[in-house]
């Protein structure tokens, strides 16, 4: 039988309903399928635990040395790898006081030219005049743009930055930011935000120190800015991904087996009468193929509509579920040509009996 023959073979046990085309496209999608969407829908829940640890502030590690900071080593630091941000802060003596509430006080902080990229802001921080925390912001009814009245003449708002209370510390939730000059003095804080965890550049913020003894004279400390969520991000999983591949790989090679084992005896009969092995493994193997990229094409679809996520997140949660499909239907593919060959025209009568 040539191999033309052997396709329309194929396709007349697909259109007479005899290759239960449907029915082993469905049991793909929900073996193979519901191992992929299982998988994809945990490490969406992952990815969605890390960014909320992110934005939380728990990456952000804090190296507190009262006057002892290089604001340009601390600047630096954001060319170390994973390190995200990096910048320098300290506290002016003398806040900001509103016109309009002079008896509210606005404690002042001067930072390095990296510290803006630190926070989550709406605006220009980098464009002359100061940032509000939204707290302020809220209080005086100010956005960016306008012009802060103080009691020591108008400034411009150039951003507002986002810092929730949510655990963090509370320096800067009701402060605004200026930048400081080049040339300024030493530093309070260098903050840096790491991600992934990355122990040495942790340790690398204690490069970041002047030589010679603080203001305060004590040592300097290395903390969390947020440590209500751990001193490293653990995704609480609800499965476990190591095991992905080969569950939808062996459900694939399951379901190939059982295809053709359901039909050993019509191939056994056909093997009996002339019809070359090898035609029969073309055969069988296109009709699997068919009912393999129609379970895989709804099950990719099903990832995509369940998969909430920013495109940036989802492509790699997407390709790691094309994977598991693929696994999923090379298995098929391979048990099903396997089990073929395994077939005898020999057994045709003990098939026949076993029917």
């Amino acid at each position: 039988m040539r191999l033309r023959e052997a396709l329309r073979e194929s396709w007349r046990d697909v259109a007479s309903g005899a290759g239960r085309t449907v029915l082993f496209a469905l049991l793909y999608a929900a073996l193979v399928g519901g191992v992929v969407l299982a998988s994809a829908l945990s490490a969406a829940a992952a990815v969605r635990d890390a960014r909320a640890y992110v934005a939380s502030g728990a990456a952000i590690f804090v190296m507190k040395a009262a006057g002892g900071i290089d604001g340009r080593s601390c600047d630096a630091m954001s060319a170390l790898v994973n390190v995200v941000a990096s910048g320098a802060v300290r506290e002016e003596i003398e806040g900001v006081a509103s016109a309009r509430l002079p008896q509210t006080p606005i404690s002042l902080f001067e930072v390095s030219d990296g510290f803006s990229d630190l926070l989550e802001s709406v605006g220009d921080p980098r464009s002359g005049g100061l940032g509000l925390s939204q707290e302020v912001a809220d209080t005086l009814g100010l956005q960016p743009g306008d012009q802060l009245e103080t009691t020591r003449g108008a400034t411009k708002v150039a951003s507002v930055f986002d810092y929730p209370d949510d655990g963090r510390d509370p320096l800067l939730a009701f402060a605004a930011i200026g930048r400081a000059p080049q040339a300024a003095s030493a530093f309070d804080q260098c903050w840096a935000s790491i991600w992934p965890h990355d122990e040495k550049a942790v340790a690398a913020l204690g490069r970041t120190v002047l030589a010679g003894p603080t203001e305060s004279g004590e040592r300097p400390t290395l903390v969390q800015l947020n440590q209500t969520r751990g001193s490293q991000f653990i995704a609480g999983t609800t499965f476990d991904h190591t095991v992905a591949g080969p569950l939808a790989a062996a459900a694939g090679g399951l379901l190939g087996a059982a295809f053709v084992i359901r039909r050993r005896l019509a191939l056994a009969s056909d093997r009996h009468v002339g019809v070359a092995r090898a035609a029969q493994v073309v055969s069988q193997t296109a009709q699997v193929l068919l009912w393999v990229v129609v379970g895989a094409l709804a099950s990719l679809a099903l990832v995509l509509v369940a998969v909430r996520l920013p495109i940036d997140d989802r492509m790699p949660i997407v390709q790691q579920s094309v994977v598991l499909l693929a696994a999923g239907g090379g298995a098929a593919l391979a048990a099903g040509a396997v089990t073929v060959c395994a077939i005898r025209d020999s057994a045709l009568f003990r098939y026949f009996k076993n029917r």
